[in-house]
């Protein structure tokens, strides 16, 4: 056999040899086809999404920004991470309960400058446990307009509600805070309370003698490296805040920016949001340890954290999980610590399906996961 014929015959085999060895991790494969379903159903765009299983991340980010044009998603992409925000913030209660500056159960108002005197029903004043349980009686947003709820245009409920929030104090906050008027003992019912998530927000700053963001900074976003992920963001970084849309294709606002974002003002990237992930799969750390615990104790199968939502089935780990909805985008984030696996799912989109499509690749991948591999 000639020199030639040798190299020729060698090369081949590698090339066999090479090709042969070859395969497609199985998390990846499952990455596809759970975007590539999100992405069938017509109202949605583009998917970014990750899994972190025993300490190896998996990102994909698939189709477009915008139907028919040539921008798609990617490590520099920015999406509003709405109520995500939240476990962000009861993650610093969190830390502010392990440095023993307040008990879950203290008076919020031992951090309020104000005597605020409405603030308890028949004596019982609200907790931070009410806080971050949705139970304190504190209105769903400031000012309080609980009528552009009724019956809304969803079109144009965004726009008053920017309009509305637009240079909105802290002076304007607490003057909103004192004219709340509870009817029942906190703790007792549930309501929605973005401004009682922006009160914790204040409360924090009260605590660390600091604004909301440079704690943020110092407890989280710095120690994880999450580099990107803000409140405030420079004109550079807005080109690449993923523009939202509603499930027509209809253009929606941004949030505006405002004297406090606790309750969903945070900007981040998919590659970010998965060392978030890997974070909260921690709960060896005592902070994370503190922001899951059991809150309320009320159900056999559902539980409440700091911020966080839980499902529990008999003789199965928890799932740990929350979502986040913008006017123009929607995300999904599962973490089981005992099972070391967290999955986080974005799109720019909002629509009444959207979640609940979501939460389903959620469950799909989890299972797979669980079951083969």
């Amino acid at each position: 056999m000639t020199l030639k014929n040798s190299l020729i015959l060698i090369f081949a085999v590698t090339i066999f040899t090479s090709c042969k060895n070859t395969k497609t991790n199985p998390i990846t494969e499952i990455l596809n086809t759970e975007s590539d379903s999100l992405l069938s159903h017509l109202e949605l765009n583009a998917i970014s999404i990750g899994i972190n299983m025993n300490g190896e991340t998996f990102t994909m980010h698939k189709g477009e920004l915008k139907k028919g044009a040539k921008n798609k998603p990617s490590s520099e992409t920015l999406y509003e991470i709405a109520s995500i925000t939240k476990t962000f913030t009861g993650t610093l209660l969190a830390q502010a309960i392990v440095d023993k500056k307040v008990k879950l159960d203290d008076d919020i108002r031992i951090v309020l400058s104000d005597s605020f005197s409405n603030l308890e029903y028949d004596k019982n004043p609200i907790t931070f446990r009410d806080l971050v349980t949705h139970r304190s009686g504190i209105p769903n947003m400031f000012p309080n307009k609980p009528e552009i709820f009724e019956n809304p245009d969803y079109i144009t409920l965004p726009k008053i509600i920017n309009e509305l929030q637009q240079g909105f104090s802290k002076q304007d906050f607490f003057e909103e805070l004192h004219k709340v008027k509870l009817d029942t003992l906190p703790g007792t019912r549930f309501g929605y309370s973005n401004a009682g998530a922006n009160l914790l927000g204040y409360c924090l700053e009260s605590i660390y003698n600091k604004p909301y963001e440079e704690i943020l900074k110092e407890y989280i976003l710095n120690p994880l490296k999450m580099t990107h992920t803000k409140i405030m963001i420079s004109d550079d970084e807005l080109l690449n805040l993923a523009q939202g849309y509603n499930e027509t294709g209809i253009k929606m606002p941004f949030g505006i920016d405002k004297a406090m974002s606790a309750e969903g003002g945070l900007k981040s990237t998919l590659e970010d949001m998965m060392k978030y992930v890997a974070f909260h799969l921690d709960e060896n750390n005592p902070v994370i340890k503190t922001a899951h615990q059991e809150l309320l104790g009320l159900w056999d199968d559902f539980e409440n954290g700091l911020f966080w939502q839980m499902f529990k089935t008999k003789d199965e780990p928890r799932k740990i999980f929350q979502n986040g909805g913008a006017f123009g985008s929607s995300s999904w984030i599962t973490i089981i610590p005992e099972k070391q696996i967290g999955v986080f799912i974005i799109t720019n989109q909002s629509g009444p399906k959207t979640h609940g499509r979501l939460n389903a690749a959620v469950e799909r991948i989890i299972e797979k996961l669980q079951k083969d591999l």
